[in-house]
C-alpha cells in the first residue's frame, strides 16, 4: 500500500470555432466562473491586436523562433491560419495533465485535426456561430481586420463549418445568449468527468 494517493490524470479538451464566433469570450466567462481548467497559451507569428498581452492571449514570436520550436518538436500541433503560424507548446500541457488538471486547447480545425491524430483521447468541442451572416456582423463590429482580411476569414469559416461533423460536441453561440453557450460547455466537461472509463490523453 502506497503512502501517497495516485493522481488521476486530467482531461484534454479542444475548442475550435471560426474567427469571430466568440471562443475567447466563452473561455473568459468560464474562467470568471472559477472553472478549474488550464487554458494552454498558443504561440503565433502574427502581430498582437490592440489590448492583447504577450503570454496571456498568445505568445507572440518571430518566424525564426517559431521555426526553432518546430524543429525541436516543442509543439503539440502547428498550422498556418489566415497567413500566420500557430502552435501549442507541448510541455505545459503534458505537465498539467500529469498533475491531474484539465487542459483546454483553443485551436483551429487544422490544429484540432492534428491533435485528433496524435491524441485521439482528447475531447473535441466545436463552437459554431448562429449563421454566416451573424458571423460577418461580429467581424465587422470588432474593427480588427481590413475588408480583405474579413472576406478571407468568412471564406475560411465556411470551410471550418464543414469540419464540425467529426467533433464530439457542437455548441451554438447565439447572439445575446452567451451564458447558454457557456453552460453547455460546462455541462460537457462535467459529463466527461462522469464517464465510467474517462479518456486518458497521452501527450
Amino acid at each position: 500500500m502506497t503512502s501517497q494517493q495516485e493522481v488521476t490524470p486530467g482531461l484534454l479538451f479542444v475548442l475550435s470555432a471560426p474567427s469571430g464566433t466568440g471562443k475567447d469570450t466563452v473561455i473568459r466567462r468560464l474562467r470568471e466562473q472559477g472553472l478549474p481548467i488550464r487554458v494552454a497559451v498558443t504561440v503565433t507569428t502574427r502581430a498582437p491586436r490592440p489590448g492583447e498581452i504577450d503570454g496571456v492571449h498568445y505568445y507572440f514570436v518571430s518566424p525564426d523562433a517559431y521555426q526553432r520550436m518546430l524543429t525541436n518538436d516543442e509543439l503539440l500541433e502547428h498550422a498556418e491560419v489566415h497567413g500566420n503560424w500557430y502552435g501549442v507548446p507541448r510541455r505545459p500541457v503534458r505537465e498539467w495533465l500529469a498533475a491531474g488538471e484539465d487542459v483546454l486547447l483553443k485551436i483551429d480545425v487544422q490544429g484540432a485535426a492534428t491533435v485528433r491524430q496524435k491524441v485521439p483521447q482528447a475531447i473535441f468541442i466545436f463552437l459554431a456561430p448562429q449563421s454566416i451572416s451573424e458571423l460577418n456582423r461580429r467581424l465587422s463590429a470588432r474593427h480588427s481586420e481590413t475588408e480583405t482580411e474579413r472576406a478571407r476569414r468568412l471564406a475560411d469559416a465556411s470551410y471550418e463549418l464543414t469540419q464540425q461533423t467529426w467533433y464530439d460536441y457542437r455548441v451554438v453561440n447565439r447572439q445575446g445568449h452567451l451564458d447558454e453557450a457557456v453552460e453547455k460547455v460546462k455541462a460537457i466537461i462535467t459529463a466527461e468527468h462522469c464517464r465510467v472509463h474517462p479518456r486518458v490523453a497521452q501527450v
